[in-house]
């Protein structure tokens, strides 16, 4: 597989007729992966923004197909639901099917069943170009971490525009993922009684709060609220619940998110989840911008304790970069 393709800003097309997702292909044995006959998909009357911005009029369209969308990381997947429910706001008959990769761990999966008041079919590449026939609009999704503005535009915006709808003209209330408020059925948390949750990692490295400092962030928690601090993992406090054996299901996580009296996490799927319901929530950046997550969140404190050399990057394993990180939150928590 040729190494441009991976990081193509769009769909793959195997053998000039089949839909292929390049994150299905990353685990393939490389043998496998060079050997497939793939291009970039760039067919006419399939609209992709990165390759040539588009607008639509939502409210004269009766069938859309997005490929490859929203996202492979939960976080991503709930901000780009939020898009699609502006498309059904605008137009609640228009009939909205997802292609989605296929390999995604089950996690992730699981928030496009639970978004069935936005999403009329779910369906999994690969798929025949030739099955798309019929639609009055088809969007190319895919791949949107290598595509150049997603890592300098508000992400809810992002996706907004890549399907073609100028952000300024959709209500903050959609962008704050309402979607999930109003489609998630009322889901009891496992903790009986108020509790504060504290969310340490993210999708990368990079985002989690470092490890050496959880226990000294607990207790400011702990002494700020005297109240019970959930979370998921184990961290060694006597006032820590490790939930995670009750958390099996995003359906699970979600209702620990939504019933917790404040969230603390770092930037991850749990600050969109608060965001929907409403949760009181204070948010540690390491390396994105608070402006670019976080920024149609009004229950939201965010805090940034990145670097220069972090802004901008979706992951990194450098150690000496995640020191630098550790020590902002070090100074932080000594200016407490």
């Amino acid at each position: 597989m040729n190494p441009t393709l991976q990081t193509f800003v769009g769909s793959l097309l195997q053998d000039d007729k089949t839909l292929v997702a390049s994150y299905d292909l990353e685990s393939l044995p490389f043998e496998l992966k060079r050997s497939l006959h793939l291009q970039a998909l760039r067919q006419p009357g399939i609209y992709n923004y990165a390759l040539r911005p588009f607008s639509l009029d939502y409210s004269q369209i009766q069938r859309l197909c997005i490929i490859n969308g929203m996202g492979v990381t939960l976080g991503d997947s709930l901000i780009g639901i939020a898009a699609l429910h502006a498309i059904k706001a605008i137009n609640p008959k228009l009939h909205l099917t997802v292609l989605r990769p296929h390999t995604c761990q089950s996690y992730v999966e699981e928030i496009y069943r639970l978004a069935g008041k936005v999403i009329d079919e779910l369906h999994f590449m690969p798929q025949e170009l030739a099955s798309l026939e019929g639609y009055d609009a088809l969007i190319d999704a895919g791949n949107q971490l290598f595509r150049e503005d997603f890592a300098t535009q508000e992400m809810h915006d992002f996706f907004l525009r890549h399907l073609g709808i100028a952000p300024e003209r959709v209500p903050e209330e959609i962008k704050a993922n309402r979607w999930l408020r109003d489609g998630m059925p009322e889901e009891t948390s496992p903790l009986q009684g108020r509790y504060v949750l504290f969310n340490h990692r993210a999708s990368t490295p990079l985002r989690d709060i470092p490890a050496a400092v959880l226990v000294d962030l607990v207790d400011h928690i702990y002494r700020q609220h005297g109240l019970p601090v959930a979370g998921f993992g184990k961290i060694d406090h006597p006032q820590c619940i490790d939930l995670s054996s009750h958390s099996r299901t995003t359906s699970d996580y979600i209702a620990i998110i939504r019933h917790a009296s404040k969230v603390y996490t770092c930037d991850s799927s749990a600050l969109h989840i608060a965001a929907a319901f409403e949760v009181p929530t204070t948010a540690y950046f390491n390396a994105i911008k608070p402006s670019l997550r976080a920024a149609y969140y009004p229950q939201c404190e965010s805090v940034d304790l990145g670097t220069e050399r972090s802004a901008l990057l979706h992951q990194s394993e450098d150690s000496e970069l995640l020191k630098a990180i550790e020590d902002n939150y070090r100074r932080y928590l000594a200016a407490l």
